[in-house]
């Protein structure tokens, strides 16, 4: 833009007195004052507020306008169709399996608890010969942890008694027992 043009010294925001008068005789260069500095450029112009509002309203020429870009606001529609695999019967037919699982799992780990405890599976498996210790074929309940020892006789103790691994085998069963029932309702 050459150095002497008004509408780069009305962007710029420096107007001389000659641009002034440019400012005057373009209806454009009007509006774009009016947009730009509001109604206080009209007090520099001279001119009144009225003669300015009909003149822009009353100009044909359209090359200027500024259009007001605001976007409506969209309304948000959430589907009616739901996404395969999200159905409500889908997610419970998969629940109930779970819990049925888990309830059976925590009476499995109970029953099979119990029965080594007071049973023990000494009536199952073949325990430990006499000839290695006094209490081979006597001590029926397999002790957990010596499992993969059953021919000798720390494998074996006595039933009744409890043992830690006893007790963390029933107290699983109960917890996935209480946690099938929970998951069923």
């Amino acid at each position: 833009m050459p150095e002497d043009d008004p509408l780069k010294s009305l962007l710029d925001g420096d107007i001389s007195s000659e641009e002034l008068e440019a400012i005057r005789s373009s209806p454009d260069l009007r509006k774009l004052a009016i947009r730009m500095y509001g109604e206080s450029i009209l007090n520099l112009l001279g001119e009144e507020e009225i003669e300015v509002v009909e003149s822009i309203t009353t100009s044909q020429d359209n090359d200027l306008e500024m259009v007001d870009i605001i976007p409506e606001p969209i309304q948000v529609v959430r589907s009616t169709i739901e996404a395969p695999g999200r159905n409500k019967g889908q997610t419970k037919n998969k629940s109930s399996i779970g819990a049925i699982v888990r309830i059976g799992l925590g009476l499995s780990f109970i029953g099979v608890g119990l029965s080594n405890v007071y049973w023990g599976f000494g009536n199952i498996f073949s325990t430990c010969a006499n000839e290695i210790h006094s209490t081979c074929g006597v001590s029926l309940k397999l002790n957990l942890l010596e499992f993969h020892r059953m021919q000798e006789h720390i494998a074996w103790g006595p039933t009744g008694q409890w043992g830690i691994p006893d007790i963390a085998i029933v107290g699983i069963g109960v917890i996935s027992l209480i946690l099938g029932i929970v998951r069923k309702r």
